[in-house]
């Protein structure tokens, strides 16, 4: 029998890191449902109060952990029974409910697109918002320009620690998940992950509650979670080296590279192998094929480690 377990953030279970070092949180078996209630990204306990006021802080930590990247506020990480390399994560997405508060920013610091924009020396736009989950809106709370933008929740950060030892990013996405920020993967949707270490060790965080395509002011509508409902299967007959999902429309396949070009041809060279799965054609058949059907969207452009994905949808070929 599955079982369904909780998750709560607390000093056991919230970590700022990847590492295949790090002790599970949680040791489940496939089949089994995790419930996570997650913090926002930058470890946010409530709304802030007015304008230029901080937000409250979780700071406690494990003193053990020595963390030197110190991160996105993550939860688990979660130990999959049987989970080995070789093999795919599959995580199904069954629900994902925000918080009732959010934020995001623009400018003020210097990174590579705040460069590029002119963006660096300029004062820090920052915006925060009430999240309404019954009428799924966002309301924004201060500042001389009241609007409303629509809720798309998902999680930003889901993956497994490189098989190297050692403290790794959040930052950036790696072909075992992390930083992802696809906008794609909602309530509904499931992720295929190659599993990189013994058990997985999946963790989760960086909850979303709107994202566009590329993330480009480099967070999105940051959140805390209520309710992340995740569950975990082992695949064998399912070999990939980068993230792939199903959501409710389509396929996608993901491309993650340094250089944004790079990852589009991975992201394309990832579609053309699952078509050739899906409808049992030649690799050539199937690039003809995706000129007409397959649309490539800019996943985030703000991680360093770049994303591209490609989006087949079911009923492209009839």
């Amino acid at each position: 029998m599955s079982k369904v377990h909780m998750l709560k953030p607390d000093i056991h279970t919230l970590h700022g890191f990847f590492s295949r070092e790090l002790e599970p949180a949680l040791c489940i078996q496939p089949g089994d449902t995790v419930i996570y209630q997650t913090l926002d990204a930058g470890w946010g306990l409530k709304k802030r109060a007015a304008p230029g006021r901080p937000r409250t802080k979780f700071t406690e930590r494990k003193t053990e952990r020595q963390e030197r990247e110190f991160g996105h506020a993550l939860m688990g990480p979660v130990h999959i029974h049987g989970a080995k390399p070789g093999d795919t994560l599959e995580v199904q997405i069954n629900e994902i409910l925000p918080g009732s508060w959010g934020w995001t920013s623009a400018g003020g610091f210097p990174s590579y697109w705040n460069e590029k924009l002119g963006m660096v020396d300029s004062e820090e736009v920052l915006l925060d918002f009430e999240l309404d989950t019954r009428a799924m809106i966002a309301r924004s709370q201060f500042g001389n320009f009241k609007y409303s933008v629509g809720l798309k929740p998902f999680m930003g950060i889901m993956g497994m620690p490189p098989t190297e030892k050692g403290q790794h990013s959040t930052f950036v996405p790696r072909p075992s998940g992390g930083n992802l920020d696809c906008k794609e993967l909602t309530a509904g949707s499931t992720l295929y992950l190659p599993i990189p270490v013994d058990g997985g060790l999946f963790s989760t965080g960086d909850g979303h509650a709107a994202q566009g395509d590329g993330e480009v002011s480099g967070p999105a509508l940051e959140c805390p979670m209520e309710k992340v409902s995740l569950t975990f299967h082992v695949r064998d007959d399912m070999p990939l080296t980068m993230p792939r999902a199903k959501t409710n429309t389509g396929w996608i396949t993901m491309g993650l590279h340094e250089d944004l070009n790079e990852a589009m041809w991975i992201a394309l060279s990832g579609m053309l192998d699952l078509m050739t799965e899906i409808y049992s054609i030649s690799r050539t058949e199937a690039y003809a094929y995706a000129t007409l059907v397959v649309d490539l969207r800019v996943t985030q452009i703000v991680n360093m480690v770049k994303g591209v994905h490609a989006y087949l949808p079911f009923d492209a070929m009839r």
